[in-house]
């Protein structure tokens, strides 16, 4: 089954696949950007270790 993660966006949600992120971009302390493989970047409206918290506990097969 598909791990996604739910991030919050400036209106509503992404879903983010755990096992596509490649890195975390910190652009401000309340925004951060996702970049997936291919290059594709999520813009997230929370700090980004809020982000790697939640990445990192699905990517250990905990919810929250």
């Amino acid at each position: 089954m598909i791990q996604l993660v739910a991030l919050k966006a400036l209106a509503g949600f992404n879903y983010v696949r755990v096992d596509q992120v490649v890195a975390i971009s910190a652009i401000e302390p309340t925004k951060c950007t996702v970049i997936m493989t291919g290059g594709i970047t999520v813009p997230c409206s929370e700090p980004a270790k809020d982000v790697i918290a939640k990445l990192e506990a699905a990517s250990q097969g905990k919810q929250e």
